[in-house]
């Protein structure tokens, strides 16, 4: 229980330290997207990303990190244009389409197709850049053994908050924002 809530923790501080700093770049609000269909997708295709990502982690610990960043702004643009598959794996999608590698490239392909003009796809990929490195300096701070299961489950947390960043700053730069609203109800 202790590892698990150690985890948590680690996820929770990580994600809030990204949020902010990409958000002080005016990338995002102050937030994250919850979006439910992103999260089953993300649980679903997890373990084809980490199978690719975790053998890149010793020659590039920050490309295997800010992939998933990748990932999930392409399969933000995809939530958005409503062609999502459930039926097909789509971080298979978004990699089969130039390999791993590439993937980046090609998600930048698909964000200009959306009207996002590249000044702004630069500004993310700086960002995206710079926040990777924040996560390898968060996860080497810990001291925790290299190659070892807790730092396969520190990866795997990483991973996971970088999937949801590039999904949030894909959403706020197609126009998504959350907004309150007052709702009457019928006594």
């Amino acid at each position: 229980m202790e590892q698990k809530e150690y985890l948590a923790n680690f996820e929770k501080g990580l994600a809030e330290q990204l949020t902010k700093m990409l958000s002080d770049k005016c990338l995002l609000g102050g937030y994250t997207f919850e979006v439910e269909e992103l999260a089953e997708l993300w649980h679903r295709c997890a373990p084809d990303y980490m199978a690719d990502a975790v053998p890149q982690i010793a020659d590039y610990p920050l490309a295997a990190i800010a992939w998933a960043a990748y990932f999930g702004a392409g399969a933000a643009v995809l939530w958005d244009k409503q062609t999502i598959n459930p039926e097909e794996n789509t971080y298979l999608r978004l990699r089969d389409a130039r390999g791993f590698d590439e993937m980046d490239e090609y998600v930048a392909y698909l964000l200009l197709d959306t009207g996002i003009k590249q000044s702004e796809i630069d500004k993310v990929e700086d960002a995206l850049r710079s926040a990777a490195i924040a996560a390898e300096t968060a996860i080497r701070k810990e001291g925790i053994e290299p190659q070892s299961v807790m730092a396969f489950h520190i990866f795997a947390r990483v991973v996971k908050v970088f999937f949801v960043l590039g999904a949030s700053l894909t959403l706020h730069l197609l126009g998504y924002k959350y907004e309150k609203v007052k709702v009457d109800l019928p006594s």
